[in-house]
């Protein structure tokens, strides 16, 4: 994820830019101030918590390897939740 920035990184450059900022039809209105504060209030851009494909496959192999009903009907489940999934990724709906 390039296009990331920190919050801190953003207020370091708005304080570059001086108390006052010319805006592009030549109002000059922008306080410093107000900009950081409205940088500090903003969320974290961290990528959300997420369980890798890479487990769950794991896992639906090693239910498909037990040697009982519930397991295998387990391991079914996973797989076509899990290619569901895949497929909503792709732009794919029903």
């Amino acid at each position: 994820m390039d296009d990331l920035i920190s919050r801190q990184a953003a207020i370091d450059a708005v304080d570059a830019i001086g108390h006052i900022a010319t805006m592009p039809d030549g109002d000059k209105c922008i306080r410093r101030s107000a900009v950081k504060y409205t940088l500090s209030m903003l969320p974290s851009a961290q990528p959300k918590e997420a369980i890798p494909v890479s487990w769950i496959e794991a896992r639906i192999k090693r239910f498909k390897a037990e040697d009982n009903a519930f397991c295998g009907l387990t391991a079914n489940i996973m797989f076509v939740m899990l290619n569901e999934w895949k497929r909503e990724q792709e732009g794919e709906t029903e």
